[in-house]
């Protein structure tokens, strides 16, 4: 995977975790939704899975008003609205971690994979998902998708990888 890039999870990864109790508010098959992903600063091989939407979302209005928390609030951090392709949210607090394993294919538009190439959209994107890893790890699964417990997994997967 590469930094900023989106791709599509495969539905093996979203088995594993949904037995194991984790939710994940933005895994509908049918539409694939797709995710920008970026590495962790910590673990070499884990990437953050931000889910992304279309902006015509019928809940637009709440997310702006979380958007206009003041910048304290880790609440102001769970969305971001930007350009990749086209006008999309980033629900940030909806972030999980993933590794290459669970990794179905690059997402293309036009035959070209989709990149965010705006460098201050990344920084933005990056400030905020890492205000919500602080938050995830002073109150550990407290967000639905559960991501202290697939990343604890997930780093034993990786683990596993390199003593083989």
């Amino acid at each position: 995977m590469k930094q900023g890039f989106f791709y599509i999870v495969k539905d093996e990864f979203f088995d594993k975790f949904e037995g194991m109790g984790c939710k994940f508010k933005y895994n509908k098959r049918q539409s694939r939704p797709t995710y920008c992903c970026f590495e962790d600063i910590r673990h070499e091989g884990l990437f953050w899975a931000i889910p992304t939407g279309s902006v015509k979302n019928k809940n637009l209005d709440r997310i702006k008003t979380y958007m206009a928390l003041d910048g304290k609030d880790v609440r102001s951090s769970f969305y971001h609205i930007g350009y990749t392709n086209r006008k999309a949210i980033f629900y940030i607090s909806s972030a999980f971690p993933v590794t290459d394993k669970y990794i179905l294919r690059e997402y293309t538009t036009n035959g070209m994979p989709l990149e965010l190439k705006r460098s201050g959209l990344k920084s933005d994107i990056r400030r905020k998902l890492l205000k919500i890893l602080t938050y995830e790890n002073q109150f550990p699964n407290n967000l639905e998708p559960h991501i202290t417990t697939i990343k604890s997994i997930l780093l034993e997967e990786l683990k596993n990888l390199e003593n083989t």
